[in-house]
């Protein structure tokens, strides 16, 4: 049995549910490197949330949160998908990824929609899903909205001091 630890997070495999046979079938694993199936994240020996998948290449991971109905979809309350979302990007930056996504994917849903800020994908679209991966550093996405900020207000000597920074910054995460 695998276990990851993500401080202060540990994944731990749960039992697969046989609903999620469909889910199987349709994922696109030609861009990772690796697959977990059913894995509960916990933290301080409670688990707090769950992934039907996490996949991952060398620099970045996804988290998939698959639903076999609509109506299991429809349970799914915004407030979560934003929980789930943000305990992926926690868990992605312990890890050392620098990038992630989360993903929900649901059967029998017509076409591709968002939740909570997140992807929503019908499972038959699955199959050719290309991640849209995100940053996990914080720190890098707040530089970003700055420089995009100074830049409309014409303030380009700012833009560069920031444009430096941020390149230091990345320079030294690598």
């Amino acid at each position: 049995m695998i276990e990851l630890s993500s401080d202060p997070y540990v994944l731990k495999p749960r039992e697969a549910p046989i609903t999620e046979v469909d889910f199987r079938l349709h994922l696109n694993i030609n861009w990772c490197r690796g697959v977990l199936f059913n894995v509960v994240a916990q933290r301080n020996g409670m688990a707090i949330v769950e992934y039907d998948a996490i996949l991952w290449s060398d620099d970045s991971v996804m988290f998939v949160e698959y639903k076999d109905s609509k109506a299991a979809y429809k349970g799914l309350s915004t407030r979560r998908t934003q929980q789930m979302g943000g305990y992926a990007k926690n868990i992605a930056r312990g890890l050392g990824y620098r990038k992630y996504a989360f993903v929900v994917v649901v059967k029998g849903l017509e076409e591709a929609t968002a939740k909570g800020g997140f992807e929503v994908i019908p499972l038959h679209l699955l199959g050719n899903y290309q991640p849209n991966f995100a940053s996990t550093i914080t720190e890098l996405d707040y530089m970003e909205k700055m420089v995009a900020r100074f830049a409309r207000e014409g303030q380009d000597d700012v833009v560069a001091e920031l444009g430096k920074l941020k390149s230091i910054i990345e320079m030294e995460l690598s």
